[in-house]
């Protein structure tokens, strides 16, 4: 079964559950975005809400990252779990200008203080409805890529590669000393290698 992409009208009272498999080429993923090994599983559940739609649900699927200290690929398993909305997309309606609050009052020379709006809903939460359908691919592909670790590491004690050879030090010690070779301390070893003693 391929990625759901239903109508409002498609939509029972009692909602909608599906699961199926979806291919990494339907969320339009590309390198740079995420490489996902074989198919994604889709659990998802899909209600009208005010004239749009709640949807929530769980991707789950292996992931290759390139670890940042090794630099090895390696696969991650993923349970993402996320929640979005759906709404007709509407040209946001022209806000009145609200009645001052100096009237009656004498002059003081500094402006009214403006009360803040009412908080809005999370923009990154929101989706806009084509037409009245469900465009769950672009919904599942931002998922997938804020839930992209931002420095991945194949396993929490990395040892990472030498700094002088390039070794995989979780393969084997290569013996090179750790000492960077530009700190101070290799800088004073080297200007003390090169003194000679002098005459007396």
């Amino acid at each position: 079964m391929a990625l759901p992409s239903p109508h409002l009208s498609e939509i029972p009272a009692e909602g909608l559950s599906v699961e199926c498999e979806v291919q990494p080429d339907e969320l339009t993923l590309g390198p740079d975005d995420a490489r996902v090994k074989g198919v994604l599983a889709l659990s998802v559940e899909i209600a009208q809400a005010d004239g749009g739609a709640h949807v929530t649900g769980v991707l789950r699927g292996r992931f290759v990252r390139q670890c940042v200290r090794c630099l090895t690929d390696y696969e991650d398993s993923v349970e993402l779990p996320f929640t979005a909305e759906y709404r007709c997309e509407t040209p946001p309606a022209r806000q009145q200008p609200k009645p001052s609050r100096a009237y009656g009052r004498a002059e003081t020379g500094s402006r009214d203080t403006v009360e803040p709006d009412e908080p809005e809903i999370e923009a990154d939460d929101v989706y806009d409805l084509v037409g009245d359908r469900l465009d769950l691919a672009e919904m599942l592909r931002e998922q997938i890529i804020l839930a992209t670790p931002m420095q991945p590491l194949c396993r929490e004690n990395c040892l990472g590669l030498c700094p002088v050879c390039g070794q995989d030090r979780n393969e084997r010690q290569c013996g090179c000393s750790q000492e960077p070779q530009d700190s101070p301390f290799a800088v004073l070893k080297k200007l003390q290698g090169g003194q000679t003693a002098r005459p007396r």
